[in-house]
This record gives structure tokens, C-alpha cells and sequence, in this order.
């Protein structure tokens, strides 16, 4: 998982941001699996990124995880 979070966030540095395809999802979340969405949400909360968009068999779209307003 540090491989593909360090790939997202080497991507997010210069793009908005960074499409993973399910090849390469699939290494570490093999298909067909219950509540794939959810575990790709927790993936991206645990590096501090966002998943903007999953469409299963194609792929996740990350952007940076906008900071926190302070109250």
C-alpha cells in the first residue's frame, strides 16, 4: 500500500489528480470484492488524499485531501 500511496502523491505534486486503473488496483484489492469503494475511501483518508471517483473494473481518481478549516 506505501508503494501505491507514494506513486499517488509523487503524481499529486505536479497533476490535480491521479487516476490508478484497476490493474493496478487489483494487485492490492483483487476484484470481485465487497465494499471495494468503502476500502479504497479508507486507503485514501490513511494517506491524506481524497477518492474523487470509482467506477468498478475501471478506475479511482485521488486529489489532495483539502486541509482542515479551523473553527
Amino acid at each position: 500500500m506505501e508503494s501505491l500511496a507514494a506513486w499517488i502523491a509523487k503524481d499529486l505534486q505536479t497533476e490535480r489528480y491521479s487516476a490508478v486503473y484497476e490493474n493496478d488496483l487489483n494487485r492490492l484489492w483483487p476484484l470481485p470484492q465487497k465494499e471495494q469503494e468503502a476500502k479504497l475511501r479508507e486507503f485514501a483518508k490513511r494517506y491524506d488524499f481524497r477518492l474523487r471517483f470509482y467506477h468498478e473494473r475501471l478506475c479511482a481518481i485521488f486529489v489532495k485531501e483539502p486541509p482542515s478549516k479551523p473553527n
